[in-house]
């Protein structure tokens, strides 16, 4: 991994699917507008292959597991370096901007962590950047299932049923853990108070960075 090439601050909020990152990471951009300029983005994103992987997500294409994970990877570096109207991320923190982003790899570490090999995953990797600051918001399985229900009028994506998301929650506790031991700066808030009362939590964690 390496390091921001700053000065712009970048920013990671993570979850399960139903967790709330979305919601948290635009009260988040809202606030951090009043303290710096701020780009708010997401994975997957909308490049070509952020476009795939959606497919994928919504069963509309069966790959490998082992593609998928590649996918992610390939988004992710196109999401970091395109220089398409300077709009990656890299390009945003290199003019100062501060970047925030709902997902980036810990969500591959966590979901393609349970059928790849963490090496593989890793070695894909060794050009992203590393957060200044990720936030893992941690919400019951139930709680999150029935977030999803509530908003999407039951239809659920690859991932989301009660088996396999509390199977990606350990696998996420546990690359917490591995990425702590590399050094990097994670903090998990519990998510499933009322959503002002999550973002004060997150602010006292991201405000320092400003």
């Amino acid at each position: 991994m390496l390091h921001n090439p700053g000065p712009g601050r970048f920013i990671v909020i993570e979850g399960l699917d139903g967790a709330g990152t979305t919601t948290q990471v635009r009260l988040l951009h809202r606030r951090l507008q009043g303290v710096s300029a701020v780009h708010l983005t997401y994975e997957p994103s909308e490049g070509p292959v952020g476009l795939q992987i959606r497919m994928v997500l919504q069963n509309r294409v069966v790959v490998d597991p082992a593609v998928l994970a590649a996918l992610f990877a390939a988004d992710r570096m196109d999401h970091l370096y395109h220089r398409v109207r300077e709009g990656g991320i890299v390009a945003h923190l290199e003019r100062g901007c501060a970047v925030l982003s709902d997902r980036y790899y810990l969500s591959s570490l966590a979901y393609q962590g349970m059928t790849q090999e963490w090496g593989w995953l890793w070695h894909m990797h060794a050009r992203a950047i590393r957060p200044d600051r990720t936030l893992f918001v941690d919400v019951p399985v139930e709680v999150c299932l029935e977030r999803i229900a509530a908003s999407r009028g039951g239809r659920f994506d690859l991932f989301e049923n009660q088996e396999a998301l509390e199977r990606v929650r350990l696998s996420y506790l546990d690359a917490i853990d591995r990425l702590r031991q590399e050094g990097e700066s994670i903090e998990v808030v519990a998510g499933d108070a009322p959503p002002q009362a999550v973002h004060e939590a997150i602010w006292q964690k991201v405000a320092p960075l400003f």
